[in-house]
This record gives C-alpha cells, structure tokens and sequence, in this order.
C-alpha cells in the first residue's frame, strides 16, 4: 500500500512541471528567466528542508509515527493546488503582441525537442539529479552509519544542502540573466564540473568538519542552483509554442535518475561494505554530463522567431 501511495504521488506530481515551467516561460519576460525560474525551483530547497527537518523532528524527537508526517505534509499540497487553479492564469498577457502569438501557434514538429542540444542537456539533468536523489536517499543514513550522526541531527545536517541553495540559485539566476545567452553554456559546464568534485569530495575527507563545508559547498553550486540555468537555457532553445512539451521530456530525463539513483546506491553499498562508492559514481557521472553539454552548439533554428517574441514583449 506504501508503494502504491508512492506511485500515486508520482502521477500527480509528474504533472507539475512541464506545465508550470511552461506557463512560467511563456509569461515571464525573457531578460527575467534565470531569476524568476530560480525563485519559483527555490520552492522544492525550502520543501526538501522542511521536510528533513520535520520528518526527524517529529518521528525522533516528539516521538511521532512516521506517517503523521506525510499526513502533516500533505494538507499543505492540497492548499497550494487549490490556490494555484484559483491565481494562476495560463493565457497570454496583455503585452503580447500579434507576433507572439503567431510564434505560439506555429505548428512545430515534435523533432524540435531533440535536436543535439536538447539530447545534451537531457544527459546532463540526469547526470545533475542521480547524484541529488542519491543524496536525498542516502544522506541521513551515510551520516549515521558512516559518521555517527545521531538520527534526530541528522535531518538538520542534511537539511544544509537545500538551504545553502537558496542563495546559489538567485545569485547564479540573476548572474545568467546578466550574461549573454552563449554565455549560460559557459556557467553550466562550470557549476557541474564543481558540483562533480564536491560530490566526490564529502565522502573522502576524514574531518567532519570538512563534509559541513562541502555540504555548504554542493547547496551552493549544485543541482538546485543548476537547474534555472538550464529551464532557461531550455526556453532559449525551443520554440514558444513547444514549452510544455520539452519541459516535460527534460523533467522525465531527470526524473529516470531518481528509479536508478537510489537502487544503484544501495546496491553498490551490499555488495562493497561501503556507501561511499555510491556519492563517488555521482560525481562522476555529473562529470560525464558536463563534458558532454561542451558539445552543444549554437542552435539558431528558431533565433530570428525568438528575437522577434523578445522585441514584442
């Protein structure tokens, strides 16, 4: 019954996101999207912990059944739906002009969505999230059984990633809307070659101290300060009216990592002894994805369609 509610779950929230990154897109300002896809992906780092820290709170610290917690959090997505089918609105703004919507209705192939770029950038989202769900899956029980965290400390720690993202993301955000579009390739490539090496870096040194730091470190630069970057980069590369659709194979992308991710993890822990081997693969798989987005080019097949929607709005 636990891995049917699970399975539940991920039908409706496999909804989400192609469709609000896709509403998001199209309405908000161009110069903007880095920025606001940081503000709105900002959302996911105050859940993750929140939920870290409450979930070990409650269970270990008040003494709670770990299904209050899903109960507790479950009254707050209900709320945020209702409020989102009553506020947010997926029409056209009152500045498009004639041009914009013609650029949205324009029939596209559905081959738009693959084109070299995209192919690249949907290894690297899985290469960026198979390290963060591995994470998110393991890192409690790494701090406990590797480095003898007591269980009720161990959401707090875990909760420094998401929180230290918070402001990687607005900064790197706004950064890549202050940079040229060719320039966003550039900070993507650097932010995972960085966040490779953190993921590698915290299950090697000794010192506790220093997995504090590198925990800091990954929040900073990694998945959840990544991902604006590429939801824009994303934007820059399709055509208006195929948004939705390519956000969705770019979530799907992602979320493959999350089946394998976890499994692999714990796999890899029976049969070495050791979960270390787990974040290491991590890091080298983000490594992968990095070197494989420097092989993106210039994609200039909707540039004049696009600088036209800009001039618009």
């Amino acid at each position: 019954m636990f891995l049917l509610g699970r399975f539940a779950a991920g039908l409706g929230e496999g909804t989400y996101y192609g469709s609000q990154y896709g509403i998001s897109s199209n309405t908000i300002n161009p110069k903007y999207r880095g920025i606001a896809s940081a503000v709105i992906n900002s959302g996911m780092a105050v859940g993750i912990s929140l939920g870290f820290i409450g979930s070990s709170y409650l269970t270990f610290d008040l003494g709670k059944s770990w299904q209050f917690v899903f109960m507790l959090f479950g009254v707050p997505t209900v709320i945020v739906a209702l409020l989102i089918g009553w506020l947010v609105k997926d029409k056209p703004t009152s500045q498009q002009s004639n041009e914009v919507k013609e650029v949205k209705e324009e029939k596209v192939p559905l081959k738009a969505l693959f084109t070299r770029n995209h192919w690249l950038t949907y290894v690297l989202i899985f290469c960026s999230l198979y390290g963060f769900f591995g994470m998110l899956s393991w890192l409690p029980y790494y701090l406990q059984t590797a480095r003898g965290i007591d269980g009720s400390e161990t959401g707090i720690i875990a909760s420094i990633v998401p929180w230290a993202a918070l402001p990687g993301a607005l900064f790197f955000g706004w950064l890549s809307d202050k940079l040229s579009k060719g320039n966003r390739k550039i900070m993507i490539i650097v932010l995972s070659f960085a966040g490779a090496l953190c993921q590698v870096l915290i299950p090697y040194v000794d010192s506790f101290s220093m997995v504090i730091v590198g925990l800091i470190i990954y929040g900073l630069i990694g998945k959840l300060a990544l991902d604006p970057i590429l939801i824009a980069y994303i934007a820059d590369i399709t055509p208006r009216s195929m948004y939705s659709k390519a956000y969705s194979f770019f979530n799907f992308a992602g979320m493959l990592s999350s089946i394998f991710a976890p499994y692999i993890t714990g796999y890899l822990a029976d049969v070495t002894g050791s979960i270390e081997i787990g974040f290491y693969l991590s890091g080298i798989l983000l490594l992968i994805g990095g070197i494989c987005f420097v092989f993106t080019n210039k994609d200039a097949a909707f540039a004049v369609k696009e600088q036209q929607v800009e001039e618009a709005i």
